[in-house]
């Protein structure tokens, strides 16, 4: 099991809060991963009182333009730096009802598949990769 998730909910991702908006992204805020180099921008969902430079965490929803299976490779979010744009990695669950998947690459996250998609399309193991569509979320746990 990652070190970015609690045995208690594999869809909470534990990072640090490494600052919010600025000029260049207003309304986005950046998470550094434990043990990486990654620095995601992402859009904050709800509010906050962590400070900057300490641990925050937090469930990341996001929407793929299309998944399509991987047989190669590991788990990764392009660019290490910046908004997630390209992402591979392994579905860890389907929820079926919400049309989402929940992915572990990098960090867990749940997706939902691009239209003509389904979430029932997957299952849990199967190894995908995406073009990953703007405006990915972090939601902060109570």
């Amino acid at each position: 099991m990652s070190d970015t998730t609690i045995s208690g909910d594999p869809a909470v991702c534990h990072a640090r809060l490494e600052g919010g908006s600025d000029a260049e992204f207003p309304g986005d805020f950046a998470i550094s991963v434990p043990h990486t180099e990654y620095l995601l921008r992402l859009h904050l969902k709800g509010r906050t009182s962590v400070a900057p430079g300490k641990r925050i965490a937090g469930v990341i929803e996001g929407k793929a333009q299309k998944f399509h299976r991987a047989s190669a490779g590991g788990e990764f979010i392009e660019p290490v730096e910046g908004h997630p744009r390209i992402v591979q990695g392994r579905i860890r669950a389907v929820d079926a009802a919400a049309n989402r998947v929940l992915l572990q690459a990098v960090v867990p996250m749940w997706v939902t598949p691009a239209a003509g998609q389904s979430a029932r399309d997957f299952a849990a193991g199967d190894f995908v990769n995406f073009y990953m569509e703007s405006g990915v979320t972090f939601a902060p746990s109570a």
